[in-house]
């Protein structure tokens, strides 16, 4: 069997993990008869939905059934655009949260690992 080709845009969205998992719930007329508007795009039907609220004066309510997400993550989404603008809706960068050299890091390592405790119960 041959592997299906992988949709570029989808693996994109995948890589900065803005992929919606469920674009099948966005029942908003412009993401189902545009090519434009795409509901695989979170940020974008985050966008539109808060958009559609404060722009076009529609209910929270009858935005957050359109775009598939509860009245609280409307209400979520609205206090993080209002906060820090839309990059707010990308996830945050993964790794770790402290560097390799920190004090923090090399203290923690010194004081709960190093240097290793001898076991005195185990027998020859």
């Amino acid at each position: 069997m041959g592997r299906r080709r992988a949709d570029p845009k989808a693996e994109t969205l995948r890589e900065s993990r803005t992929l919606n998992p469920h674009p099948e719930s966005v029942a908003d007329e412009r993401f189902t008869d545009s090519e434009f508007f795409d509901a695989r795009d979170l940020v974008q039907v985050k966008y539109e939905m808060v958009r559609r609220v404060e722009v076009d004066g529609v209910s929270v309510t009858t935005a957050a059934a359109a775009f598939g997400f509860s009245r609280q993550s409307y209400y979520q989404a609205a206090a993080a655009v209002a906060e820090s603008g839309p990059a707010a809706w990308f996830p945050p960068n993964r790794g770790p949260r402290v560097r390799a050299n920190s004090p923090t890091r090399s203290s923690t390592i010194s004081r709960n690992s190093w240097p290793p405790t001898p076991r005195c119960d185990r027998r020859r």
